[in-house]
């Protein structure tokens, strides 16, 4: 008998509990079918498309490369202005240290070295970049340390028996770097301008042009649908209204594929709530309906 009683005492303690979870569960919001952004990708500017590889259906990462616009005149100027940098750092150097011997074998070795190190890394970035595995501006850093190192090379190569310059003919040329590598960066960022990575973790829905084709500025190139983020619209009456806040986290459950995602309030207007979706696992799919509830 009175492990009848622990028994029954037990159970009404398990309903108990449970009564208790369903009274603090937070009712649900509204429901609605998911949707996902596509983003349009134009050129930034007029001229020739370099590195395009990607075809409609190709799935793709975020911030990985997409194109390049090429500006022949900008990449030539790039070019000048990191050769005059690199030889005007290797010309510091040698004022700043001398060269005791115009045949010293273990500094024109190393930087012999240098040189075919930094040449053999160029070709080798080089190659990955024409087939769209890396970044322009990973290119150009390349070939900015084989410019760097040639500079070198050519510096330890006519060095005659010199002595440390003067502190003030160091200061002027230190200035003279300066004024060349700010230029370079400038070019920099202009070339960077013309380059494109991906907003998103995503499938190439469209594909407008292909790689050698001229563009216009503002004019599309590819569509990219999101994967990992989708969002769902739900109306919500005024006095739900009072009690969200852009930004508070939510839940949305798929009872269709009986699973949970992590959400947050991206607007409310209207008598709309529009809700953001971590998508990460993909079980998401355009149309799918799902049930929002806010989180305590």
């Amino acid at each position: 008998m009175r492990k009848f009683t622990f028994i029954i005492f037990i159970i009404l303690i398990m309903l108990f509990s449970a009564a208790c979870k369903n009274e603090t569960k937070a009712p649900a919001l509204g429901s609605g079918s998911v949707y996902f952004t596509v983003y349009d990708i134009t050129a930034p500017a007029e001229g020739q498309i370099l590195g395009l590889i990607l075809e409609k259906g190709d799935r793709i990462g975020k911030e990985q490369p997409l194109f390049a616009i090429d500006d022949k005149q900008l990449a030539e100027e790039i070019k000048q202005a990191d050769a005059n940098a690199a030889r005007a750092e290797a010309e510091l150097k040698i004022m700043q240290n001398g060269q005791s011997s115009p045949n010293n074998g273990a500094a024109l070795a190393a930087a012999q070295q240098q040189y075919e190190q930094a040449s053999a890394k160029e070709a080798k970035m080089a190659s990955l970049y024409k087939i769209g595995a890396i970044a322009r501006r990973q290119y150009e850093a390349a070939s900015a340390e084989k410019s760097a190192a040639l500079a070198a090379l050519n510096a330890a190569q006519n060095a005659g028996s010199l002595v440390k310059a003067s502190p003030e003919a160091i200061a002027q040329k230190q200035e003279e770097l300066k004024t060349l590598k700010k230029k370079y960066n400038a070019l920099m960022q202009k070339q960077l301008a013309l380059e494109t990575e991906s907003p998103c973790t995503g499938i190439v829905e469209e594909k407008y042009h292909n790689a050698g084709e001229t563009a216009a500025a503002g004019e599309k190139i590819l569509s990219i649908r999101d994967l990992e983020n989708c969002s769902v619209n739900i109306k919500i009456s005024a006095q739900a209204a009072q009690s969200l806040k852009t930004g508070q986290k939510v839940t949305a459950h798929a009872q269709g594929i009986n699973k949970t995602f992590n959400g947050s309030i991206a607007k409310i207007e209207n008598g709309l709530a529009e809700i953001n979706i971590d998508n990460t696992s993909l079980d998401l799919k355009e149309g799918t309906e799902v049930t929002v509830s806010a989180v305590n």
